[in-house]
């Protein structure tokens, strides 16, 4: 096991520390110059970062654009998760499979469908609102910050509902029941009982999310550049991809350290919450016993509201679906409906570049999601079962990605692999993606490792079995519900990603997103709606039935040990 630990420990080092301490390098070579080719130290990008007068406005769009994010996505997840977990409301089932499968829709697929509903020309809304008052010009606007709080805000519900919603169905509700016999009513006792118990566990919730938001890329790329609304991910892409001189790394390295301190102050700010929040535990053992309240008259209202809620979010989709049948954009009308044609789903799939794109996604999607997970398991089983400081290292260096922005970790993985046969391949995407979700793989095959007695994998060393052999017929079995997770987690996130396909972009490795971002800017506007609709079909295709799979194969666990418990209980 010595060996193994060894080993992962030094692949580790490869993946996560070697770029890093490249990127710091970088950020001390003169300006324009690489560090392969000087051995130069300079603080002169530094200086030239912090007298850059676009510094301040870069930090407040950046903090003002998380932030608002944060607070619709969190208000509205706080919203259905309450109703879901708390009430009687209709279709708990179909509304937490939603909210799963929404998940694996790609930001930058929303983006587009909300600029075809929100474009100040001819966006649907802007036609329909001129169209019954008689209004002039552009009613709304996608292209602005407002927007892009609002549409980003909606887009990460289903994220903040899962969180959310594992913190409504731990809480004993037997304190809300003590409040309502002392008179409370139904406000008060959520005031007064409720809502001070959830707020360490939202804080925890809103830091994280608030950490995924500053370092978002996707809509601020798209909708944000356009809008002339800039942040610190974008800043950093466009050092990094200038179209009029030559890229300036050492600018970029010294942006993307700004960049990950802020980030590192982040995840500090949110381990301290959550240690904050487990002085708030309130599930009590047998005593534990979750109730339902009844919504009476406002259960018909409050579904409606759910509703309401993913018909706005499957807006953008279907317009994308509408303008794949058809060979320019134009709004829905009745004329338009002679125009529909498959002629775009044709192109996709009749287009050289653009099967290779869908080929390279299949390659990154499969072996990014393999990779993770069985390094996770390893690097989990080892950091959980083992005491010594191999084990330590393992978990401290394998968590590390989760502090370091993905516009960054591309930008140092980019320059680490700047001259080697890695750079233009496929394989180098799947590194970054390997390097990126190896931390959410550990975290998750930990919490999962945790629960599983030692004694069964002592009992297999007694009887002559090996590590491996151990880990194959002992521990994958009883972690595989947890590994199916945690692979379609990062097989959906490596497909919707753009952040690393974009920076590491040659014409020999485009993936399907990137694909997309380049159709939409030529543009070819019809086929690149048809190409989100065969990504977010082909995703869903995958997420739903291993998701059910999942589902069934720990509901039937939860099962037996229910069904041995029952047995024992006579006995005591």
């Amino acid at each position: 096991m010595t060996i193994v630990s060894i080993l992962l420990l030094a692949l580790l080092l490869v993946l996560v520390v070697a770029p890093l301490i490249l990127l710091f390098r970088t950020s001390l070579a003169p300006p324009g110059e690489l560090p392969f080719d000087t051995d130069i130290y300079t603080l002169e990008n530094y200086r030239n970062a912090l007298t850059n007068d676009r510094l301040p406005k870069l930090i407040f769009n950046t903090l003002k654009y998380a932030g608002g994010t944060v607070i619709i996505g969190v208000s509205v997840a706080f919203g259905i998760a309450w109703l879901v977990e708390r009430t009687d409301l209709p279709f708990k089932a179909t509304i937490r499979t939603m909210m799963f499968s929404w998940m694996a829709v790609p930001p930058i697929v929303m983006a587009f469908g909300w600029i075809l509903l929100g474009n100040p020309g001819n966006g649907i809304f802007n036609v329909l609102l001129r169209w019954m008052f008689d209004l002039k010009g552009a009613v709304i606007s996608v292209y602005s910050l407002q927007a892009m709080i609002f549409i980003t805000g909606l887009a990460i519900v289903p994220t903040a509902f899962t969180m959310i919603a594992g913190l409504m169905r731990n809480m004993d509700p037997q304190l809300e029941s003590a409040g309502s016999v002392h008179g409370a009513g139904g406000f008060s006792v959520f005031r007064t009982v409720t809502l001070p118990l959830l707020v360490p566990g939202l804080l925890s919730v809103g830091i994280l999310l608030f950490m995924a938001m500053v370092q978002a890329f996707d809509l601020p790329l798209v909708i944000g550049l356009t809008a002339k609304v800039p942040v610190l991910s974008t800043q950093i892409f466009l050092l990094a991809n200038s179209d009029i001189s030559r890229p300036d790394y050492s600018l970029t390295a010294t942006f993307g350290t700004f960049f990950l301190l802020l980030a590192a102050i982040l995840v500090l700010v949110y381990f301290r919450t959550v240690r904050l929040s487990e002085r708030f535990r309130v599930v009590s053992g047998k005593a534990f016993r979750p109730t339902k309240r009844a919504l009476g008259s406002w259960r018909l209202p409050a579904t409606c509201l759910v509703a309401l809620y993913f018909l706005i979010m499957m807006l953008p989709f279907l317009v994308l679906v509408w303008t794949s049948f058809l060979p320019f954009y134009s709004v829905p009308s009745i004329e338009a409906l002679g125009r529909l044609t498959f002629d775009n789903y044709a192109d996709v799939f009749g287009q050289s570049f653009i099967i290779r794109a869908l080929v390279n996604t299949i390659i990154l999607v499969l072996m990014s999601a393999t990779i993770v997970m069985v390094l996770s398991v390893m690097i989990a089983w080892i950091s959980v079962r083992s005491k010594g400081r191999l084990g330590k290292a393992l978990e401290v260096i394998s968590f590390m990605p989760i502090a370091i922005p993905p516009v960054v970790l591309a930008i140092a993985i980019l320059l680490i692999y700047l001259r080697t046969p890695l750079y233009g391949t496929i394989w180098i995407i799947v590194l970054a993606h390997v390097t990126a979700y190896i931390a959410f793989g550990t975290r998750t095959m930990n919490a999962a490792l945790i629960q599983i007695h030692s004694e069964l994998e002592n009992a297999s060393f007694v009887c002559g079995a090996g590590w491996f052999t151990m880990l194959r017929r002992i521990v994958f079995p009883l972690l595989l519900p947890h590994i199916l997770n945690g692979w379609l987690w990062v097989a959906g996130h490596s497909a919707r990603d753009i952040t690393f396909p974009l920076f590491l972009i040659t014409t020999s490795n485009v993936v399907a997103a990137s694909q997309l971002y380049i159709l939409w800017g030529t543009p070819e506007i019809p086929t690149a709606s048809a190409l989100a609709v065969i990504l977010v079909g082909g995703l869903l295709s995958i997420v739903i039935p291993v998701q059910l799979f999942a589902s069934r194969l720990e509901s039937g666990r939860h099962r037996k040990s229910h069904a041995a418990v029952t047995k024992l209980a006579p006995a005591e």
